[in-house]
């Protein structure tokens, strides 16, 4: 399989993962990787004629289920590579994706499963998308981050806010892609202490409350 393909497939499984039953349009694939109509059409035709997907009577595109199987068997190398430039080697999250794009063609099928177990099989890509696994996708939960209990890890989705209390939570660390861990949680659950790449870090309530989490 080129990489041209597996970028396709990537895309239209990555559009309606939570429903691949759901069928998408040309004009969504284009929107999605920034290029024009005709291009998606010519590679939908050849998509098509290799067995990945079919287009209904109303242009709607599907993925067959060798389309599925593919598609998730790419997304889940292409999200594992995530995992790893984000949490081994600290890379930055807002680069992860378009540099596990250029990595993924040089693992092969055997490095992904040897990578898989280093990270410990994870469920979520630092972005917070499922890693799919086997035939279908991980459900992802998200509850903010006081709702953790001891013991529990979770992957930082979101850290809304402003001003000074945004930025020191910031500065401690505490940003998308993170995995956080909890450590102790106090009495009447103010404060809670976490884990955060290494480090020990107490939050108050008001605090970890906004913080948006999904479980690991």
């Amino acid at each position: 399989m080129n990489p041209t393909t597996e970028n396709y497939l990537c895309t239209i499984y990555s559009i309606f993962e939570n429903n691949l039953d759901e069928g998408i349009k040309s004009i969504n694939i284009a929107q999605r990787l920034n290029i024009s109509r005709a291009s998606v059409s010519s590679s939908v035709k050849k998509l098509a004629k290799e067995g990945y997907i079919i287009a209904d009577k109303y242009s709607k595109i599907f993925l067959t289920e060798l389309g599925k199987k593919e598609a998730r068997k790419l997304t889940h190398k292409r999200r594992v590579i995530e995992v790893f430039l984000v949490d081994v080697l600290g890379c930055n999250i807002d680069k992860v994706h378009e540099e596990a794009h250029k990595l993924e063609h040089a693992f092969s099928d055997e490095s992904i499963e040897k990578l898989d177990e280093l990270l410990n099989n994870p469920r979520l890509s630092p972005m917070g998308k499922s890693i799919p696994h086997d035939k279908v996708g991980v459900k992802v939960m998200n509850i903010t981050l006081d709702k953790l209990q001891k013991g529990q890890t979770g992957r930082i989705i979101k850290v809304p806010g402003k001003g000074s209390l945004h930025k020191r939570i910031l500065d401690m660390g505490v940003v998308k892609g993170t995995l956080v861990k909890v450590e102790k949680v106090a009495p009447l659950g103010d404060p809670i202490e976490i884990k955060v790449k290494g480090y020990s870090l107490s939050l108050r309530k008001d605090e970890s409350k906004n913080i948006e989490v999904a479980l690991e």
